[in-house]
């Protein structure tokens, strides 16, 4: 294979293996809080006490339905536009708040998951880094749109 080839075959499938690969997590997680409920109900105990960090953070989720399936049904809304390459890029525009508020949360509480919660979030950023140039044309008026693109 040559070098040319190679490249074009690195610049379609390491996007697609992002958008598949933060789908499945978001998929996961949305399901798990829309069926489930990933964060539970807090005990009389638990509601009574001072938790700190993970205790508190999980209490307070689980405490609502509501906003836990919330939660879910926005992970579960990116992920699935994220996964279709058509919509792939409204998909990462959505991806991106979210994860940034989970790896926020998880640091801020050391949840424990924190590596993996960084990752989704930087590759959503890098997903939305490789279609600046789609979404420049949100940002530009149409006669600009050209000249800054040619720049890119």
């Amino acid at each position: 294979m040559d070098t040319g080839r190679f490249i074009c075959v690195l610049q379609h499938s390491i996007p697609a293996t992002f958008r598949l690969f933060l789908a499945v997590n978001f998929l996961i997680y949305g399901a798990a809080k829309l069926t489930f409920g990933q964060f539970g109900v807090p005990t009389e105990e638990i509601a009574a006490m001072r938790g700190e960090g993970f205790t508190l953070a999980w209490t307070f989720f689980g405490y609502s339905r509501l906003y836990e399936m919330f939660i879910g049904l926005g992970e579960v809304i990116a992920a699935v536009l994220i996964a279709i390459p058509r919509t792939a890029t409204l998909g990462a525009i959505c991806y991106f708040p979210i994860a940034v508020n989970i790896m926020m949360v998880n640091y801020a509480f050391d949840i424990g998951v924190q590596d993996l919660s960084t990752v989704l979030m930087v590759m959503c950023l890098i997903l939305l880094w490789l279609d600046r140039k789609k979404l420049l044309l949100i940002f530009v008026k149409s006669h600009d749109v050209a000249e800054r693109v040619k720049k890119l």
